[in-house]
């Protein structure tokens, strides 16, 4: 379904909107979107979220709870990875929206990230 998404990392001009799809599946969600003329995707399934980003400069990014994981930047042999530690991912959802909070450590950074995405 069509939606409007809201990126929110809680730092000054560090709030995005952009128009997007939400699709539910049988075990989680995915937003589609644009940012910045890039095609982003989230996807959450199984307690796992992977926040994609396709665009000058590719990456990837999966969140696990309580789990190291990491940040790809690049692509075909050009690329670099950080390492990257959950410490909270929360999901409230209904059948219109999802909100997503998220709280990890990457490059030595702790970020919060809201995203949200209501029809």
């Amino acid at each position: 379904m069509k939606c409007k998404i809201t990126l929110d990392n809680g730092k000054p001009e560090g709030r995005f909107n952009a128009k997007g799809e939400l699709n539910f599946g049988w075990d989680g969600f995915s937003i589609i979107y644009e940012l910045d003329g890039d095609k982003c995707l989230l996807t959450y399934a199984k307690g796992i979220i992977v926040q994609e980003r396709r665009g000058s400069v590719p990456m990837v990014m999966r969140f696990k709870m309580g789990e190291q994981t990491v940040c790809t930047l690049g692509l075909g042999g050009r690329e670099g990875s950080f390492p990257l530690y959950t410490n909270k991912i929360e999901i409230k959802n209904d059948d219109k929206s999802v909100e997503v909070m998220l709280n990890y450590t990457c490059a030595g950074e702790n970020v919060t990230l809201n995203i949200t995405a209501k029809a």
